[in-house]
């Protein structure tokens, strides 16, 4: 993981800090299936970050063309 990397995670993770300040409570029976899937593939939040900051990155690319 190099600067860049490691700089599109944490903007991805400030982006979400904030979303989580400014939205209403999450809905608790849609968190508990959320970390149940986890549970059983616990990988799956990195390949998640991993596809969220590389199609931010392709639409940023779009967006400039």
């Amino acid at each position: 993981m190099n600067r860049n990397d490691q700089q599109a995670i944490g903007n991805l993770f400030e982006k979400l800090a904030n979303v989580e300040r400014q939205t209403p409570p999450r809905d608790a029976e849609a968190e508990r299936f959320i970390n149940d899937q986890i549970a059983r593939q616990p990988g799956a939040p990195y390949y998640m970050a991993q596809t969220i900051v590389v199609q931010e990155q392709a639409l940023n690319a779009a967006q400039s063309r």
